[in-house]
């Protein structure tokens, strides 16, 4: 992952790409080496005033309420970095994309795993395990399953 992104959060950095594609960067002026400085439109009426460093991603700054005074990327930033370096945007989403096709492939395993184990079990291995799962899971699908199988 690009070095400026890793620095934000896993929130800013992908409504920052969305902010890139919705066309809220309203404007872009090169400072000089890899400062950048811009206008980026928030929600609502809002627009903040952005600064990047892309050699140095924790010393820009953005007036927005949520970065305002703090050393952190973002999503106006992360906008901003989008609009200056539109590859890296493309490249961004075909990661988000890759990991997003990669987990519904585990996900999609581990379900014919776990079926083909609960297919093969016998009757009281089922009972156990069931019962093993409900004593150790969350209270909310223990109180669930008494409410729709034990009637009450």
């Amino acid at each position: 992952m690009d070095s400026f992104i890793a620095c934000a959060s896993v929130r800013s950095a992908y409504d920052g790409y969305e902010y890139y594609t919705e066309g809220r960067v309203v404007s872009v002026e090169h400072k000089g080496g890899g400062v950048y400085s811009g206008v980026v439109r928030g929600s609502g009426d809002a627009v903040y005033d952005v600064a990047i460093n892309i050699k140095r991603p924790r010393s820009g700054s953005c007036t927005c309420p949520h970065a305002a005074g703090r050393r952190i990327i973002c999503k106006h930033m992360a906008a901003l970095y989008f609009a200056v370096l539109p590859e890296r945007a493309e490249q961004y989403i075909a990661e988000i994309e890759a990991n997003d096709a990669e987990a519904e492939d585990y996900q999609a395993e581990l379900w014919r795993r776990v079926e083909s184990c609960v297919w093969g079990m016998k009757r009281t291995e089922l009972q156990a395990a069931l019962l093993r799962l409900l004593a150790e899971g969350p209270e909310w699908q223990y109180e669930r399953f008494a409410r729709e199988y034990a009637g009450e």
